[in-house]
Parts: C-alpha cells; structure tokens; sequence
C-alpha cells in the first residue's frame, strides 16, 4: 500500500535572536521507523512528529518534510521503541506505553510562549508592549507565526495521559482522575499514589501506577 503523503514546506533555522526556539519537533532529527497499515502492509521511512501541529512527519530523501495524510488507514507507527497510534482524523498520535498487563497514552503537544520584551542591562520586562513581529514557519506547515524581535521566546512542553476505554480515550492527570477510571479501585489507586510519592510530571512514575491499576482490575 502506498504511504498517503502531502507535501508541506522544508524546516527552516528560525530568526536568531529567538532564543531557546527549537522547532518543535518530538526527536532531535529525523529517525528511522515504520508505518504499519491496518492491511498489514508496512513502510520503511524517516519519521518525526512535531508537537506544534500534532502531525507525524516523514522526510523524503531529498530532505523534503511530509506529513502522513490518511491516520485513519494507519494502525501504528513504530519510532525506533516507540509506538505512536492514530487518534483521530485530524493527524494527531499519541504515544503508547507499556505499563504491565495494560498501556496508557501520552500526548505531546508544544507552544510557544513569550518570556517579555528585551529591558535595560540584558534583561526581559514581560509587561511591555510588543509593537514589531518578525515570522517564522511553525513546525514544518508552513503556517506563519508571528514574532516580535525584541523578545524571547521559549516553548513549553504539555503532556496529556490517557487510558483507553472501547474506542475511547479517557484523560487522567492525577490519582483521582486515574482511579475514577477504574471503578471500584479508587482508594487503592489514591493510596498507592501516597505511598509511593508518584509524580505525575514523571513518565516511570505514571507508568508503575497505571500498571498497579490494572493489576487491581486483572486479580
């Protein structure tokens, strides 16, 4: 089966006084992996995802950036270890990751956010006015953003968890949400999360409890 792709614009270097700007890309460069139709087919290719858009990118050998166009005809893709499934119709994957007898979802998503306006002495007053914007191509689209040249930017990184549910993805971001999705263990789910100081800004951390939550399930 052949890979559904549309062309998009090549990355380009952002403007330099945009500092810590990366392009939002999930992996530092391009890395081999391997899309796996639901027809069981399989394709062979460089692949990257920004987090800007939520779109699985690939790279031809020319070095053009593409972006996979037909999620719903893709089953998984594969990243060196790692899985990325189709959510919806729209591009968007989330991770999958193993967590015992079960699994949880981790999606990616990035902003850009303004650190202020250059001051006096080198530093950044996030109180005055942006008047000039300079652009840049937001994560390999093509869509302009607009930049104001005096100040810094930077990008915040945001992650979402999911377990899935039938079709359905189900958000959690603490114990409590976690535990109201496994009904019948929630003070169990709540007091593992206690005793064992889970940090919910810790990929290991959500890991061992979403394993502990289906092995409450599975007894």
């Amino acid at each position: 089966m052949y890979l559904f792709l549309v062309l998009i614009f090549c990355f380009n270097s952002v403007f330099a006084q945009v500092e810590e700007l990366s392009n939002g890309l999930l992996f530092p460069k391009f890395e081999k992996g391997i899309v796996v139709f639901k027809n069981g087919s399989r394709s062979a290719t460089s692949l990257n995802y920004s987090t800007f858009e939520e779109e699985m990118l690939f790279q031809n050998a020319d070095s053009t950036i593409m972006v996979i166009a037909n999620p719903s005809d893709i089953l998984v893709v594969i990243i060196g270890e790692r899985r990325f499934i189709p959510t919806s119709s729209k591009c968007i994957f989330y991770e999958e990751i193993q967590a015992g007898t079960g699994s949880f979802f981790v999606q990616h998503k990035a902003t850009m956010i303004s650190d202020g306006k250059a001051a006096a002495y080198g530093g950044y007053s996030s109180t005055s006015a942006i008047t000039s914007f300079g652009s840049y191509s937001e994560g390999g689209s093509g869509r302009v953003v607009k930049l104001n040249p005096d100040v810094k930017y930077r990008i915040k990184y945001n992650y979402s968890f999911y377990v899935k549910s039938g079709k359905n993805y189900k958000r959690f971001m603490s114990a409590k949400s976690l535990g109201k999705l496994f009904k019948g263990q929630e003070s169990k789910i709540e007091a593992f999360a206690k005793e064992n100081s889970i940090d919910f800004s810790k990929i290991d951390d959500i890991a061992s409890i979403v394993e502990y939550a289906y092995s409450m399930v599975n007894k």
